[in-house]
């Protein structure tokens, strides 16, 4: 017999649909799950609670946050994590704010931005280099489905869900030697492409046979998902799990961190910055230095060289290695003011500091100075 709706439900359904016209689906699924959760503790703490206008921060919102601390993940031993809590309070005060024009509107305030906890700073959660070889090997040891397609997660750097949602023809021969992985669109809703080389070629030849056995993957899919995708990814969580106990991890891991070690060893392996963003999928610097470890070694092998091999540095104009002629033309100042602007901006690149914005303002300054004085020149010349 099915429960009968709570008298909130198709209020809150309402507004989850109206976001569902901008909101990408799988952050719509977010806020449906926020509401199951919140009508469940309800239901079971406040059976009698009818209109949005009935709602109090107390009793009912500071104990939907203890029941939040309280509950548990998936039905496990672990609390909620902060980040999932603070997901949950973030979907119901928008819905709050979206209630805004019904009959009976909830009061303000009964959510309030210091109940939304700070997000776990667990990051960087590289693997070690001796466990990364360790679990490589176990996985090479199963060489399954499921083994190896956390090998190619390992070695592209995907999330687990672009690993599952990969094409039949995700591999792409640009000519030569030079192969790439076409990554569907993910989290941040964009696409890239990650070169590979013969490892990954070889793992997904292999993947594209073992698709072929009994259940098969759909035409479109380089992966069988006989179950769904979301099945498949509860799968790849706990193999990885039986093959990290197999290498002898004592640690808990997760796929992400594959994700991580992608990112560590690709930067201690020479890649760029703004490379590694490319290869990651990510928008801003800050999120790719949230991803790699950089050790004390890192940081030793860096230094020693830097001193056998340092940069060359850029040279000055010639404007201002030139002795100086007496000349005092209006092409001379100039071409000294454009001069001084590139040092000053170079002096900036290679000594950021808290005074950067002071010496921004210094070259909008010299800028202008410039423009000025042509302008100056420009009028004069017009006037003979």
């Amino acid at each position: 017999m099915r429960r009968p709706s709570h008298p909130l439900e198709e209020a809150l359904q309402a507004r989850v649909r109206l976001l569902a016209t901008t909101l990408r689906p799988a952050t719509v699924r977010g806020y449906e799950h926020t509401v199951r959760v919140f009508l469940r503790y309800l239901r079971e703490a406040f059976p009698d609670l009818r209109r949005p206008s009935d709602l109090r921060r107390d009793p009912h919102m500071l104990g939907w946050l203890e029941h939040l601390w309280l509950r548990r993940a998936h039905s496990s031993d672990r609390p909620l994590c902060n980040d999932s809590r603070a997901a949950h309070l973030i979907h119901l005060r928008k819905l709050f704010d979206l209630l805004a024009d019904h009959t009976f509107p909830p009061r303000p305030g009964l959510l309030l931005s210091d109940d939304i906890p700070r997000p776990d700073q667990t990051l960087p959660r590289p693997l070690t280099p001796e466990d990364d070889a360790r679990l490589q090997e176990a996985l090479h040891g199963r060489n399954d489905l499921l083994a190896n397609t956390l090998l190619l997660t390992r070695l592209t750097g995907m999330r687990i869900g672009e690993t599952v949602d990969l094409s039949a023809g995700c591999l792409r021969h640009l000519g030569g030697e030079d192969w790439a992985l076409h990554v569907p669109v993910g989290k941040l809703h964009n696409e890239r492409w990650v070169p590979v080389d013969i490892e990954v070629r070889n793992i997904a030849a292999r993947l594209r046979f073992l698709a072929t056995l009994p259940p098969g993957a759909p035409s479109e899919f380089l992966l069988p998902r006989p179950r769904g995708p979301g099945v498949l990814r509860n799968d790849l969580r706990a193999a990885l799990c039986q093959a990290a106990a197999q290498a002898g991890i004592a640690n808990r891991i997760v796929p992400h961190q594959l994700r991580h070690t992608y990112a560590t060893t690709m930067l201690r392996a020479g890649v760029s910055l703004p490379a590694l963003m490319k290869l990651l999928g990510h928008r801003s610097a800050n999120m790719t230095l949230r991803y790699v470890e950089i050790t004390q070694k890192d940081l030793q092998r860096e230094f020693h060289l830097a001193r056998q091999s340092p940069r060359h540095l850029i040279p000055l104009p010639v404007s201002l290695l030139k002795a100086d002629s007496g000349l005092a033309d209006a092409g001379a100042v100039t071409e000294r003011l454009s001069a001084s602007i590139r040092v000053l901006d170079l002096f900036r690149q290679q000594n950021s500091s808290d005074q950067d914005k002071t010496i921004q303002l210094l070259l909008r300054r010299l800028v202008r100075i410039r423009s000025r004085f042509e302008k100056l020149v420009a009028d004069a010349k017009s006037e003979k």
